[in-house]
């Protein structure tokens, strides 16, 4: 908690003085999540296992003329029960506060930003959520994140925004992982040719450094071009695609010779490919939208290891009154690290109104995993597990949500 209140101390002291005079308002949520399933932990032995979630957000707001301060902490409560938790981490508790503070020119969408970020989570629950891996890791994992960005309009046609970010991981005790630090600078450019199409274009640069006895280094290069087009009053396309080059230096990147194509040269490797991403919304009738997602990108895990994604997902949603919603979805993805993996999955969610401050959502979902190709399962640079399993299996799942958001003190008081 010592941490906690440290990181809270530094949001407060990103912004000026001013702020204490401000407008402020406060508000919580709670969020309490039940799931049943077959599966939970996507075994090849199924075994049933219920598993509880609870979410404890509070966020507070300062409004002054020309900025904003903002405020967030939260905690996060997990416990499983039942005879496929054997073997598995069966409770943990994670918590984490963010502050972030922005400067608007009055009647103008141009802004400076800053940000910090602190988590605490338990290194077990962290592979578990990141891979559906199951150890028996004891100790933390603490993630410190600083983030600043601009974003300016150069023409009533054109904008730009530059943004960078880092973030430091480390393990408790010490010994509990390979620590990293994940930098990243990215500029965007957006160009209106009309009300109804736009150009984007980005490029990014992203550098690990791991503190590994072979002081590991990758450096990921992304270059997209995309466009945003309203095509019809019922029809919008988003979309980006580009090449990405990464170079590791000091270790064995776990996506040679299986993302694009890969070069070694005196200790260092090097691998070109492409990423992108294509997102079609369609509006079928008046209360019902269909969106269908496609996408291939590379990024890093919470414990600083690449992994591949590919994906294609399709969501239905259907607006039945001002109070109650219903969705469908589909998706299958394949998630490359050490090896590939390859998921399907479906579901079904009624949605419900309760009160003003109170809603629930009700999930069935079926998912899927499919055999592995084989290969190691162990990032060669942080030695994180990286495969859930080898062979096949599948869960169905009931999934209730009941959130409730209350605001504590509005703006104005």
């Amino acid at each position: 908690m010592k941490r906690a209140a440290i990181a809270v101390s530094a949001c407060i002291g990103m912004a000026p003085v001013a702020a204490f005079a401000a407008d402020w308002s406060l508000n919580t949520s709670q969020v309490e999540t039940i799931e049943a399933s077959d599966n939970l932990f996507m075994r090849t032995s199924p075994a049933a296992a219920i598993g509880s979630y609870s979410t404890l957000t509070a966020n507070a707001e300062a409004l002054m003329p020309t900025s904003k301060l903002n405020i967030n902490v939260d905690g996060n409560y997990r416990k499983f029960w039942g005879p496929g938790v054997e073997g598995a981490p069966s409770e943990s508790l994670s918590w984490g506060a963010l502050g972030h503070y922005e400067h608007n020119e009055k009647g103008s969408s141009d802004r400076e930003y800053l940000e910090t970020n602190w988590r605490q989570s338990s290194t077990a629950f962290a592979l578990l959520n990141e891979f559906g891996v199951i150890t028996n890791t004891k100790g933390f994992l603490d993630r410190r994140t600083f983030t600043g960005g601009i974003d300016r309009s150069i023409t009533n046609l054109d904008s730009l925004s530059l943004m960078a970010t880092s973030t430091h991981t480390s393990y408790e005790p010490s010994g509990g992982g390979t620590p990293v630090t994940d930098t990243l600078a990215r500029g965007s450019w957006r160009h209106r040719f009309s009300p109804i199409t736009a150009l984007n274009a980005s490029s990014e640069y992203e550098r690990l450094n791991y503190e590994n006895a072979q002081n590991s280094q990758i450096e990921i290069y992304r270059n997209q071009l995309g466009i945003d087009a309203t095509l019809s009053p019922v029809l919008s396309f988003r979309g980006n695609i580009g090449p990405i080059y990464i170079v590791t230096a000091g270790g064995i990147n776990p996506l040679s010779g299986i993302q694009g194509t890969a070069t070694n040269t005196s200790g260092t490797s090097s691998l070109l490919g492409w990423i992108g991403n294509a997102v079609l919304t369609y509006r079928v009738l008046k209360n019902t939208t269909l969106a269908i997602d496609i996408a291939q990108s590379v990024s890093s895990s919470i414990v600083g290891s690449l992994y591949k994604s590919d994906y294609v997902t399709a969501v239905l949603t259907h607006n039945i009154n001002s109070l109650s919603t219903i969705s469908f979805s589909a998706s299958a993805t394949r998630t490359t690290s050490t090896s590939p993996t390859d998921f399907a999955s479906a579901s079904v969610t009624y949605g419900y109104q309760l009160t003003k401050d109170l809603n629930a959502q009700l999930t069935y979902r079926y998912q899927h995993r499919f055999g592995t190709s084989g290969g190691s399962s162990i990032d060669p640079i942080t030695n994180t597990p990286t495969l859930a399993g080898s062979g096949p299996a599948s869960a169905n799942s009931i999934v209730l949500v009941v959130s409730h958001h209350y605001t504590v003190l509005p703006h104005g008081d």
